[in-house]
């Protein structure tokens, strides 16, 4: 029996803590793995915007290099929980062929690599067309609505709810991605640790800021700080 990763992907924070719809994938996958012959060996659960999830960055590309190592496939309910980016999900396709990670999308009880590439390139249209369509709809529904039914929220309320938003983010991407990991490991193979040396480490291992760029002494400085880590205390447990 062939092991497999349960990709599990859902848009907004309160879809993921509420865990209604990553419950719901969760089952579907397991269903499928169960009739498929697959054991699910690890589930790994994003949350983050389907644009936001492209094939070089964060966790889809960490999922897959883990699916790799581990000798595993990947299952994923529909396409848009890959991505509802039309680029990456015709580049996944072509990476999935070549790593030989195979990505079972359950709903259609198939791998991506059974799909035609005509029929790929349709269906990868369509999931960006549809995130299009959702954000059209979400800006039409809140043009006169500030808060939640009509309720004004003041600019401090709005600045301090969207802070929180970024760093929850920033710490599920990090925690996705092993960032914590990565430093610590620079810091001790460097023989001067410091903020510079580290991201020129980072730059060199491949790893990626949360954006897809390059490290710098400065952005991983600041990605440090929004982390609420300190670079002091993380220099010393190493």
């Amino acid at each position: 029996m062939k092991n497999a990763v349960a990709l599990i992907r859902v848009s907004t924070r309160n879809q993921f803590n509420n865990g209604g719809s990553v419950e719901d994938q969760e089952a579907q996958i397991r269903q499928y793995a169960s009739e498929a012959g697959l054991n699910i060996c690890e589930v790994v659960k994003i949350q983050q915007s389907g644009s936001k999830q492209v094939l070089n960055v964060g966790q889809l590309s960490e999922t897959i290099n883990r699916a790799k190592e581990l000798g595993c496939a990947i299952c994923v309910t529909r396409t848009d929980r890959l991505s509802r980016d039309t680029i990456s999900l015709l580049m996944l396709k072509k990476a999935s062929a070549e790593s030989g990670v195979e990505i079972h999308v359950t709903t259609l009880k198939r791998t991506i690599n059974e799909i035609s590439d005509l029929e790929w390139t349709l269906m990868s249209v369509m999931a960006e067309q549809e995130r299009n369509t959702i954000i059209a709809r979400a800006k039409r529904a809140c043009r006169n609505n500030v808060g939640p039914i009509g309720k004004e929220i003041s600019i401090e309320m709005m600045n301090k709810r969207s802070a929180e938003k970024r760093r929850s983010l920033a710490q599920n991407w990090a925690q996705s991605v092993r960032l914590r990991q990565h430093i610590e490991e620079a810091i001790t193979q460097l023989k001067v640790p410091n903020l510079k040396n580290t991201a020129r480490w980072l730059n060199g291992e491949g790893v990626l800021t949360r954006r897809g760029g390059k490290w710098t002494g400065s952005n991983l400085h600041s990605q440090i700080q929004r982390l609420n880590w300190n670079w002091r205390e993380l220099a010393k447990s190493c």
